[in-house]
């Protein structure tokens, strides 16, 4: 074997054939060929892969036999040690000295045990007898298996039916089983569509099937009739509060350098405009923290996108995947929703979607952004946005998908153009807070000569605001100035423009109605009339000097969204981007909400390296959708 920092070129390379048939051989088959199918690369760590395969049996089978499909997993770790290891006994440890790698035959995976016991038809029965689990009304009726997902090391997810009848098998690490069995019971006490625990055992969760039909597959067919923006955020609103004091659940985007780092280990042309992405979030948060509370107020899913939830007859119906509840923003789940959409609309820039499928999914980001907005901080939401979709970078790659290196450009392209929304509102937040101080009358002027904010809004309402994601034709992300702070060049390929005016886009085509003057997925930076416009940054020039950070609040501040307003800002002036962060006070413990004051807060400091969050958990979103699995 040949020494690699983390494994990912040893198990991604040519080098891994050798290994898998040094496995195959060591078990007495014949390994003829094989194909990458999924890696989990933590640079400088370690790494996952799963293999299809094509082996031959001579002993089992016979010398003639046909070779059989087979998977196998290996993990080679380099930075980090094993942890939480189960069975080892049908694993082959391999080393040259510099790195250890482990080689697995599906479904042998040696840190999920009990994923044996249920994925074969044969053995899956007796399993859920002895769990005292009955599926149709006939027990001699075959039961049929199906792979819905499966990360190696971390969990699979099966679906088993007899008949009609059908259970979800959740399988994960030992030790996490436990846990997960008691949110599901709390939140079904409270009054939240998640799926009932017919059972559990030692790493297994055996789950009732859920009514209505994934949101994934509704907003695809149906669009905003699928459901109700505000029926997404009150789901999210019956969190009970008595979960706020599980441990916190970080945002996606306190990882958005280590996911740019993954992104740029595979493609390292990619790699200034991941830099500029990560700087513009950090920024642009940081910012965002001088003038709102940005204390985890609110109980949040963690990882809350169209897959996790269900709909039926236009309603909300169902709740997936609990495993993250916890302590959070509610911006984090609402962005996450809008950062997978984002990225499914944006699947019809490659034909991977229809043309109505995108218009349709278009139509529901620019319906429900509009909604989301009225309850967080549009600015934040945009950037949070931006951080998931960085996450979602890492999944071509990952996944071994066709074209993955043009797959991942695209979705760095979609990131990119929620940084180029966040400046927009941001921009619009700051017309609006100088639109709203008073003018006061310069001597000798009449007042119908004095300088006021209706100049400012007449040019807006001439102004064309940026498109904002998923767009049919994309804007490259412009290079903008941070006061106090370095300039960002533009990313890779784009062509420099003027930053007094926003980008131009040419006039739609009437033959082509996907593309429209107001595209559905643009981003609107708008409200209700009668709610006033959200606290000043006291960065502004135009902001009364007595205006500071906001106090300490008793409870989870009300986000209150800006006046509606026609148009985009007057770009006139030179433009700002996220203020510069200035020197402030250690913040104070969250508040929890007040639903639950008995419950202590989190702690707000981050770990120091904020990539061993997300990279560990059991997110969906990092799983690998397995469309079969071949049999025994």
């Amino acid at each position: 074997m040949s020494h690699t920092q983390d494994g990912s070129e040893l198990l991604t390379g040519p080098g891994a054939g050798g290994l898998l048939r040094s496995a195959v051989g060591n078990s007495g088959g014949v390994l003829h060929s094989w194909q990458l199918d999924h890696v989990d690369h933590r640079p400088g760590r370690s790494t996952k892969a799963l293999y299809r395969t094509q082996v031959s049996w001579p002993e089992l089978d016979g010398p003639q036999a046909p070779a059989r499909e087979e998977l196998f997993g290996a993990s080679a770790h380099i930075g980090e040690r094993e942890k939480n290891l189960y069975v080892a006994e049908q694993t082959l440890v391999m080393t040259d000295g510099d790195i250890n790698v482990r080689v697995w035959r599906y479904p042998h995976d040696p840190w999920l045990p009990m994923l044996p016991q249920v994925c074969y038809p044969d053995i899956v029965g007796r399993t859920l007898h002895d769990l005292g689990v009955s599926l149709g009304p006939d027990p001699s009726e075959p039961i049929a298996i199906d792979v819905v997902s499966y990360r190696p090391g971390r969990r699979a997810v099966l679906r088993a039916s007899q008949g009609a009848a059908a259970v979800y098998l959740k399988v994960m690490q030992p030790h996490r089983s436990g846990e997960i069995v008691e949110r599901h019971q709390r939140l079904l006490s409270a009054g939240v569509p998640v799926p009932e625990v017919i059972a559990h055992h030692r790493g297994l969760v055996v789950l009732a099937e859920l009514p209505g039909r994934p949101l994934a597959r509704a907003v695809i067919d149906e669009g905003v009739d699928s459901c109700r923006a505000e029926d997404l955020v009150a789901l999210l609103d019956r969190l009970p509060a008595s979960m706020y004091g599980l441990s916190l659940r970080p945002p996606w985007t306190d990882s958005v350098e280590f996911y740019a780092g993954i992104v740029a280990s595979a493609v390292p042309a990619l790699g200034p405009r991941l830099d500029a992405l990560v700087r513009e979030i950090r920024e642009g948060l940081a910012a965002i923290e001088q003038r709102i509370d940005m204390r985890p107020h609110d109980v949040v899913h963690g990882d809350f996108y169209e897959a996790q939830v269900f709909v039926q007859d236009g309603r909300v119906v169902g709740l997936l995947d609990i495993d993250t509840v916890g302590p959070g923003r509610r911006a984090d789940d609402l962005a996450c929703l809008l950062a997978h959409l984002s990225v499914l609309a944006d699947y019809g820039n490659a034909g991977r979607i229809d043309r109505g499928m995108q218009q349709r999914v278009e139509d529901a980001i620019r319906t429900w952004h509009e909604t989301f907005q009225e309850r967080v901080d549009p600015v934040e939401l945009a950037l949070r946005s931006a951080g998931v979709v960085l996450s979602l970078a890492t999944g071509p790659h990952r996944q071994q998908e066709a074209a993955w290196e043009a797959a991942t450009e695209a979705i760095v392209r979609v990131a990119e153009e929620w940084v180029a929304a966040a400046r927009h509102a941001e921009r619009q937040r700051i017309d609006r807070a100088a639109a709203a101080q008073p003018v006061t009358p310069a001597p000798g002027r009449p007042a119908a000569q004095q300088p006021g904010p209706a100049a400012g809004v007449q040019h807006a309402a001439q102004s064309h605001p940026t498109q904002g994601p998923t767009g049919v034709r994309q804007v490259p992300a412009q290079g903008v100035h941070v006061p106090n702070g370095p300039g960002i060049a533009p990313p890779s390929g784009s062509s420099a423009v003027q930053q007094s005016a926003p980008p131009q886009r040419s006039a739609p085509s009437q033959s082509a109605p996907h593309q429209s003057a107001q595209h559905p997925s643009a981003p609107q930076h708008s409200a209700p009339a009668h709610q006033s416009a959200p606290p000043q940054s006291a960065q502004h020039p135009s902001a009364p000097a007595q205006q500071s950070a906001p106090p300490p609040q008793s409870a989870a501040p009300q986000y209150v969204a800006p006046p509606q307003q026609h148009g985009a800002p007057d770009r006139s002036a030179p433009p700002q981007q996220f203020a510069a962060p200035v020197q402030q006070s250690a913040p104070t413990q969250p508040v929890p909400p007040q639903a639950a004051p008995q419950q202590s807060a989190p702690p707000t400091d981050r770990p120091s390296e904020p990539v061993d969050q997300h990279p560990e958990d059991d997110s969906p979103t990092q799983e690998r959708r397995i469309s079969s699995i071949p049999p025994r």
